[in-house]
């Protein structure tokens, strides 16, 4: 089955945000809403530090790779677990194994800038650390969608990373995520429920990121691949 390719240009969590009223026309993902229970008690560790490839060999999900796995156990491992934020509502259900050094990097400076954009749709706070972890038209969408707010999205979303490809010369990559929002909900500045039940979907997103100067890792922009096809279990 072909897949249709949509440019998100850093909207594409926004429609919640966005709630009933404001539409912006390539938010047709917008307003997607997560499945997961808040909180990540129930997301079992994942390595991620292993002995990866090179660093433009792509890495598979491993949607419950066991704390068992060699290198899991050690002290600062990067896991599925350590990258969700219950408070939040944001849960990271599986993530890559055996990702080299730079993969690793780009995996957790993505969810720092995932974590950072559902904090703005939530809350309504933090837009200047998700500006900074954003670039291009993805920098400049996200700053027009706060402005245009009109509700607040509610948790929980849930995330699942499916594969990390990092360019021969290390100065683009591209991750794969699917991005669970069918539990997720809208609430106007008035408190009233302002759900619509199309956006409360499962999207696959291919998210390209480039470095800065100072080694951080920020979204250039983001390209919706299949919409309720993927799996947060399988990342894809």
């Amino acid at each position: 089955m072909a897949r249709s390719l949509v440019c998100l240009s850093g909207r594409h969590r926004v429609a919640g945000a966005l709630g009933a009223g404001v539409l912006v026309g390539s938010l047709a993902l917008a307003g997607c809403s997560s499945g997961s229970p808040k909180g990540g008690g129930t997301v079992p560790p994942v390595s991620t530090a292993g002995a990866g490839g090179g660093s433009s060999v792509s890495a598979s999900a491993s949607g419950g790779a066991s704390a068992g796995a060699s290198g899991a156990a050690s002290a600062g491992a990067v896991t599925a677990e350590s990258l969700s934020d219950p408070t939040l509502g944001y849960t990271v259900v599986s993530i890559p194994k055996d990702l080299d050094v730079t993969q690793t990097k780009v995996l957790q400076d993505y969810v720092a800038y995932d974590k950072a954009t559902w904090r703005v749709w939530f809350t309504r706070e933090g837009l200047d650390e998700a500006l900074n972890r954003s670039t291009g038209s993805t920098h400049e969408d996200i700053q027009n969608s706060y402005e245009k707010m009109t509700a607040y999205d509610t948790p929980p979303v849930m995330i699942g990373v499916g594969g990390i490809d990092v360019s021969g010369d290390k100065q683009g990559a591209d991750v794969t995520i699917c991005s669970d929002r069918t539990q997720m909900k809208a609430t106007d500045f008035q408190g009233n429920d302002v759900t619509q039940k199309s956006t409360q979907r499962r999207l696959e997103i291919s998210v390209h990121m480039v470095p800065r100067d100072d080694g951080v890792w920020i979204t250039q922009s983001e390209t919706r691949l299949s919409v309720n096809e993927c799996t947060a279990k399988a990342g894809k």
